[in-house]
């Protein structure tokens, strides 16, 4: 029973095939020190583990998933649900993970 933070995205996505989770659980977060301030982690389940992988905004995208970036307002997250679906299913399959859910964060 643990909590992993995984640092690459390559790992990430390694573990996500291995251990074939049905859900992939995200939240966009507020991340003060990166220009603009979010970013988004994504989060999964394994028997009694949990597998977090964090990704913060750089420019136009974010900077490990290079997922884009859209212009929303100051206010508003620019990471779309569809973006992160989009990536996810790309990179690891529909038939693997589906659906991706967003997972608040307080």
């Amino acid at each position: 029973m643990g909590i992993y933070r995984i640092q690459s995205w390559t790992q990430y996505k390694e573990l996500a095939l291995k251990h074939s989770p049905q859900i992939i659980f995200y939240s966009r977060d507020p991340h003060p020190l990166r220009k603009p301030p979010f970013g988004m982690k994504l989060i999964f389940y394994h028997q009694f583990d949990t597998y977090i992988f964090q990704d913060y905004a750089n420019g136009a995208t974010l900077f490990k998933t290079k997922i884009p970036l859209v212009d929303r307002g100051s206010r508003e997250v620019p990471i779309t649900h569809e973006a992160i679906e989009n990536f996810i299913h790309t990179e690891i399959g529909t038939r693997n993970v589906s659906p991706i859910h967003e997972f608040w964060s307080l």
